[in-house]
């Protein structure tokens, strides 16, 4: 592409950053008060979404992209990514309600609780590959859940342990809205760290790493270092989510981290693209908005589509599993790029058909 159509694409790409810009800074207004512009909206217009799922989506998206840095881009399959959300939902209980510290401390403290039980977790993979590793981060999901279960009968009881209502200063994060203006720039933080990351000098070595492991030896790439940074800053930003996810339920027990909530992330990022952290963001909004979407379709019991209302109502959790089922099935063998690699090839092929003289 020649330097005038590049110039060309600017204004362009401009113009794009500043609609996403309006529409996330809008939303909340949109769901908060059910109308556009001052005209009210059902909830079958808005897809029966509201702010609580959004929120969810984007402590998902967390750990979508912290599962997506280590499985997708380093190429270290883990099955224990819940664990993690475990170690973060632990350590906000000690260091706020057993210590005392301030929310952004508790944060930083899940973090630093989350790269040291990463870094554990990834010493196998300094000796085992394939199944075996995989394996060994299974054991390290019933390890700390076995941990996370013990911490709350000891000190807490068995409905689980109460989390406050976290502060930034003198501004209490007790709305949606607020959880909102909290999570959205975070999400986007981790996104941009997590690019840099990755376009760094260290993070085209861990990218030669999972391509071809032996030829990034032989250049002199050290692997074994590389595995467990990936391990650690994964596992970092996935026990933050874990604490975000604590404080946003108030109340969590072992159960909530189970091994169904760790493969739920693997298919977030099959569905959205294994190695690409744009797909990771599709794919967490693809999983948690989806059953709110289909609950929002369902028509009316008492009209002519009785048959599609009591489908789409009574075995909506059924239905929304196997559409989940269907899609990863789909998407691991005819699109294994995700989403984001199905993008990836239209956009390419819009290209050349523009380019085509």
């Amino acid at each position: 592409m020649n330097q005038t159509a590049v110039a060309s694409n600017k204004p362009v790409n401009g113009l794009w950053f500043v609609f996403w810009v309006a529409i996330l800074v809008y939303l909340p207004t949109l769901l908060t008060e059910r109308a556009l512009f001052g005209i009210p909206l059902t909830n079958t217009q808005l897809l029966n979404l509201g702010l609580t799922q959004i929120n969810l989506m984007l402590i998902s998206m967390l750990g979508a992209l912290s599962l997506n840095y280590l499985t997708g881009c380093a190429g270290l399959i883990s099955i224990g990514h819940a664990a993690f959300f475990a170690t973060g939902a632990m350590a906000a209980a000690i260091f706020d309600n057993q210590l005392g510290l301030p929310f952004p401390l508790v944060l930083l403290a899940a973090a630093l609780a989350g790269a040291l039980a990463g870094t554990l977790a990834g010493l196998p993979s300094l000796r085992v590959r394939g199944l075996y590793f995989v394996l060994s981060t299974l054991a390290v999901h019933y390890v700390v859940t076995y941990i996370f279960l013990e911490y709350q009968f000891k000190f807490f009881d068995v409905v689980g342990i109460p989390y406050t209502t976290p502060h930034i200063g003198s501004i209490e994060i007790n709305t949606p809205v607020r959880w909102y203006a909290l999570l959205l720039p975070l999400v986007i933080l981790v996104y941009v760290g997590l690019k840099a990351s990755l376009k760094s000098r260290e993070g085209r070595a861990m990218l030669a790493m999972r391509d071809h492991e032996l030829a990034a030896t032989a250049m002199g790439v050290d692997v074994r270092i590389l595995r467990l940074k990936a391990f650690g800053l994964s596992s970092a930003i996935a026990s933050v989510a874990g604490a975000l996810f604590a404080y946003y339920l108030s109340n969590v027990t072992s159960e909530a981290f189970n091994i169904n909530f760790a493969i739920q992330f693997i298919a977030m990022i099959i569905i959205g693209g294994m190695g690409s952290l744009p797909g990771s963001l599709v794919g967490a909004a693809i999983w948690l908005l989806l059953p709110s979407i289909i609950g929002g379709l369902s028509p009316d019991a008492s009209s002519e589509n009785a048959f599609l209302s009591k489908l789409l109502v009574e075995n909506r959790a059924q239905l929304v599993q196997l559409i989940f089922s269907i899609l990863v099935i789909v998407f691991l063998i005819f699109a294994p790029g995700g989403v984001a690699g199905l993008g990836t090839s239209l956009k390419n092929r819009w290209t050349a058909w523009r380019n085509t003289p």
